[in-house]
């Protein structure tokens, strides 16, 4: 399948954290959400690339990879929606906009974009909260679909 998503991020504890080049960031204990198309096939497709962020163990290859590698952040949830379109950077402003969300630096997941991020912090909701906005967003874009994460090691 080929869509856009959205994965929920639960982080245990605050650690200050590197991100590749773009640099280190205190990423404070509390959930994160991250945006993302997925235009391909195999591991580029939606099943593809939302198994590869649950999954611990990885070749760190985008800014999300530093933080789904460690144990102590996980991703509980992801809501996608199946289109052809590149259509995570709406999805994105949506959810800064509705969500108060803000990225841990600047431009973080999101260097092929003039987006502030892609990977954004959210402070005003819990998960159960977070999932229904996130939900209310992805109906302006079709019929989206939720899946409820169990962490594989490898």
């Amino acid at each position: 399948m080929r869509g856009t998503y959205t994965i929920v991020i639960s982080c245990k504890k605050s650690v200050n954290l590197r991100f590749g080049r773009l640099g280190r960031a205190k990423t404070l204990r509390g959930l994160y959400v991250y945006s993302g198309s997925a235009l391909g096939q195999g591991a580029m497709s939606l099943e593809g690339r939302i198994s590869r962020h649950s999954r611990s163990h990885k070749k760190i290859r985008w800014h999300v990879d530093y933080m789904t590698s460690k144990q102590w952040c996980t991703v509980k949830a992801a809501i996608y929606v199946e289109s052809p379109r590149r259509l995570e950077c709406d999805v994105n402003s949506m959810l800064v906009e509705m969500l108060n969300a803000s990225p841990p630096l600047p431009h973080i997941g999101a260097s092929d974009c003039k987006c502030r991020g892609h990977l954004m912090r959210v402070t005003s909701l819990r998960e159960k909260a977070l999932l229904k906005q996130i939900r209310a967003i992805y109906c302006k874009f079709g019929n989206p679909v939720y899946l409820a994460i169990t962490r594989r090691s490898r």
